[in-house]
């Protein structure tokens, strides 16, 4: 079963996270939205707390959500995701409409992408986090890592003490393994007619601005809205804008 964080109540919606995150990562504005909505924050699979499988692909997380919503006595919810959790998001939209009320997806398209995650893997992998006794020692190893430091920062989120040994939290060998899958386009026939918003940051080169005909052959009812000086994190660079874009279109929806 997913694990997830369960904040407040009333209609439902599923906060889904990108790559190499978690559900933690969104903890700030879940909590926000949560004066009126029943929020999940919810650990894809292979991340956070959720189950490691051998296993990554978006067709098995949008399965492990139907799954989530069963387990949980829902029978629909709204669905926001961030990059892979948006590309999982729109997964499930299409294969199981009715269960999905509303679609909103934050910096990535329906269409294939290029595998970019070579050098994040690489030094992920050539860390040991067992063999550092304090997780600052880690933390100074990882900084030989050529990675820029947000970058690092954000990664080293995934590390945590497994009894007296530090350890990556996430699947990282299926992940490795899995990553191609990341990067795979919605099937051509895949559509979800239901109400959508992309939201891409200006300064992030996931959602070229012309795009709006190609998201909206998957999602006829979709909009695209570009939130200003913000880049691929766009909910970290302008949480506030980011908050409020979702609130008015939750709102709008019900």
């Amino acid at each position: 079963m997913l694990h997830s964080t369960v904040h407040g109540q009333g209609p439902a919606l599923f906060v889904l996270h990108g790559l190499f995150g978690s559900a933690d990562n969104w903890s700030s504005l879940g909590k926000r939205w949560a004066t009126e909505f029943q929020v999940h924050l919810i650990d894809l699979r292979n991340h956070g707390r959720s189950p490691h499988f051998l296993t990554h692909s978006y067709s098995e997380m949008a399965q492990d959500l139907l799954d989530y919503m069963g387990q949980h006595a829902l029978s629909s919810a709204h669905i926001l995701g961030h990059s892979m959790g948006g590309k999982a998001a729109m997964t499930l939209a299409c294969m199981a409409p009715n269960s999905v009320r509303s679609l909103l997806v934050a910096d990535i398209g329906p269409w294939a992408y290029p595998m970019h995650h070579a050098s994040i893997l690489l030094a992920m992998q050539q860390l040991n986090p067992a063999q550092f006794s304090q997780r600052k020692d880690a933390e100074a190893a990882f900084a030989s890592s050529g990675l820029d430091a947000g970058t690092r920062l954000f990664l080293l989120k995934n590390l945590y003490w497994e009894g007296s040994t530090l350890a990556w939290r996430l699947n990282l060998d299926t992940l490795a393994k899995n990553i191609e899958q990341v990067g795979k386009p919605l099937p051509s026939e895949a559509q979800f007619k239901g109400p959508a918003l992309f939201v891409r940051g200006e300064l992030s080169s996931y959602i070229p601005m012309d795009s709006e005909p190609l998201i909206q052959a998957h999602f006829p009812q979709a909009k695209l809205q570009t939130l200003r000086a913000a880049g691929h994190w766009l909910h970290a660079d302008q949480p506030e804008a980011f908050y409020t874009l979702v609130l008015d279109f939750l709102n709008g929806v019900e």
